[in-house]
């Protein structure tokens, strides 16, 4: 099924990306799942359902980090969640933002196939998905695993959500 997420063409298939988590389960730690699962949006849970992903088993992290205080701003605490998923399928459109990373040499250089379409950027910085409030970023897996995700049209799409909270 082909979806447009924003500058992202999609073609997922749902069935395959469903089957991909019943076989499989990349939480880390399963109350970290839990627990953001009842903060998700109605909006992502429909997502992840329209896509097959089962937010119980997708790799989820948390972190607190220290922030130090500095000669012109006080310091304290932030919360960074993030949330990474794979779909099986593969990248029709990209934002054009992309295009100087995957056309590197050493990650697909040439390789890129011929109907990889580039979509250009409306907005600055990183392009996003918003999904009830939260940013996704679609990519190709192998910033998840250079080894394992090496050829372009490797069958996986990888998504991530990435939140940050002052505390």
């Amino acid at each position: 099924m082909i979806f447009q997420f924003g500058p992202w063409k999609l073609e997922i298939d749902v069935d395959a990306t469903g089957k991909l988590y019943s076989e499989n389960d990349y939480a880390l730690d399963q109350e970290i799942n839990k627990k953001f699962a009842e903060w998700y949006p109605s909006e992502l849970k429909s997502f992840f359902e329209a896509v097959g992903v089962d937010p119980l088993k997708l790799r989820a992290e948390e972190k607190i980090h220290e922030i130090p205080d500095d000669e012109e701003n006080s310091g304290g605490q932030i919360r960074v969640r993030t949330m990474d998923f794979l779909m099986c399928g593969q990248i029709l459109a990209l934002p054009e933002f992309y295009r100087e990373i995957y056309s590197d040499e050493e990650m697909f250089g040439r390789k890129l196939p011929q109907t990889l379409e580039w979509v250009e950027n409306t907005e600055e910085g990183i392009p996003i998905y918003d999904v009830g409030g939260l940013g996704i970023v679609f990519k190709h897996p192998y910033f998840r695993d250079p080894e394992r995700y090496s050829e372009w049209n490797c069958g996986y799409i990888a998504g991530s959500i990435l939140t940050m909270k002052d505390l």
